[in-house]
């Protein structure tokens, strides 16, 4: 189990394989130096993403989930069945939810019933210590590759559990992040909405929205 205090590398699972949620979180797991296995529900979107990112391990939904750090890169709309397909096997583990409740087709947002999507997978009793994660790089659409110069950029993360967001600050920290303990899970659904700013952002940036000039 993951202690008090993280080495530089960690063994990281990321679930979600399909859009740019997942490439841009794999490419900064990667970047940053830790030991990296995408899961994805169809293998072969795992295998792609590999070849794309590099110096990663490719695993299908059959596959079980070795690391106790599992970050979930997917849409809103595929969490839930992440949560009930992996089931027990999210027990003790450390969940990073940095997902995004928002319908990508109309960009309206989707409000969870029990409150947030980090909420959504505590409630559901598989035993996960979930904290919950926002960073703009995670939520946008544009992927980031880190580097050397790049400024030291805030993360915001929330949980009950003080020992599995402990690990989580401290992973951040170590890979070149500066992250900010912004409170309990009760927290969860600003980041969330923060999230929804965020892409909302992007979307209209890149010419989504007429309002735009």
């Amino acid at each position: 189990m993951v202690g008090n205090i993280v080495n530089k590398a960690m063994n990281l699972t990321i679930i979600g394989a399909s859009d740019m949620f997942a490439r841009g979180l794999a490419t900064w797991a990667v970047a940053a130096g830790h030991n990296v296995t995408i899961v994805g529900f169809n293998r072969d979107q795992a295998e792609d993403l590999v070849k794309m990112i590099g110096s990663a391990k490719a695993a299908g939904p059959r596959d079980p989930l070795p690391d106790d750090v599992i970050f979930l890169a997917m849409p809103y709309s595929c969490v839930l069945d992440a949560r009930d397909f992996y089931g027990k096997q999210l027990s003790g583990k450390i969940i990073v939810d940095v997902t995004t409740p928002i319908d990508l087709n109309t960009f309206e947002p989707v409000h969870p019933e029990a409150g947030s999507a980090a909420d959504e997978i505590v409630k559901a009793g598989f035993g996960a210590r979930v904290v919950k994660v926002f960073h703009p790089r995670f939520a946008g659409t544009l992927v980031w590759e880190q580097n050397s110069d790049q400024e030291t950029s805030d993360v915001f993360v929330a949980g009950d559990d003080l020992e599995a967001k402990s690990v989580v600050m401290q992973l951040f920290e170590q890979s070149g992040l500066r992250p900010i303990d912004v409170g309990d899970m009760s927290r969860a659904r600003e980041l969330e909405a923060m999230g929804r700013l965020h892409v909302a952002k992007r979307h209209a940036m890149e010419g989504g929205f007429a309002a735009v000039r």
